[in-house]
């Protein structure tokens, strides 16, 4: 999560929450997106909004936002250049090796299902897994769900996973000084210990050293 919140804090508080909604809608909007760090970088959102360089509402509404434009993107994208049969879409499927393009079928058809008979359910729970955020809207495409049905589902859920996180981020960021505060105790602490350790096995060293001089 530091990596996330050090990059943003090269940007003022309007980038920050636009770089972060722009790698939502690619996280939900394109393949590439499973890959992407969202969920660090709406914790890392948080955390500016915790030590007060952003607004914590417009974190979360910036954050669901990015997602759910996302979702729309990704389900579009499989209805126009797929005609909803494919998630991963005609060109995937003409480059990728016949048997891995029916093992991802195998794979996905239970999916699909899933997501046909409960899409509203299923696009919800999507927001919450890593992974799901990307595949959910282009199998609910290839499935035929509708945008509008499928939205129902994943808006309300956005709004709730980004909120999640922004409040877990803004925790951590509020208790950053304490956590500052505790390490430097926590050094002044540990440097008496080892000034103190180090004394008293001077001074047994000492005297051992004097009860030999004496016995010889």
């Amino acid at each position: 999560m530091l990596v996330p919140v050090d990059a943003l804090l090269q940007m003022s508080a309007p980038a920050s929450l636009v770089a972060v909604a722009l790698v939502l809608v690619l996280e939900a909007g394109l393949l590439i997106g499973i890959v992407l760090p969202a969920g660090s970088l709406v914790l890392g959102l948080g955390v500016l909004g915790g030590i007060g360089v952003v607004s914590l509402p417009l974190a979360a509404l910036s954050a669901a936002t990015g997602t759910v434009l996302g979702a729309a993107l990704g389900h579009q994208v499989v209805r126009r250049r797929s005609g909803g049969t494919s998630p991963a879409g005609d060109a995937v499927r003409r480059r990728a090796p016949a048997q891995v393009i029916r093992l991802v079928d195998r794979l996905i058809t239970p999916w699909r299902e899933t997501i046909r008979r409960r899409p509203v359910r299923a696009a919800a729970t999507a927001q919450f897994v890593v992974g799901a955020r990307t595949l959910a809207p282009r199998l609910a495409a290839s499935a035929g769900v509708p945008l509008a049905i499928m939205l129902r589902g994943t808006a309300p859920a956005s709004l709730l996973w980004s909120s999640a996180l922004v409040a877990a981020g803004a925790v951590a960021g509020a208790a950053l000084p304490l956590i500052d505060d505790l390490l430097t105790v926590a050094g002044v602490v540990l440097t008496l210990v080892m000034a103190a350790w180090l004394l008293v096995r001077r001074q047994v060293r000492l005297r051992a050293v004097l009860l030999t001089g004496s016995s010889a």
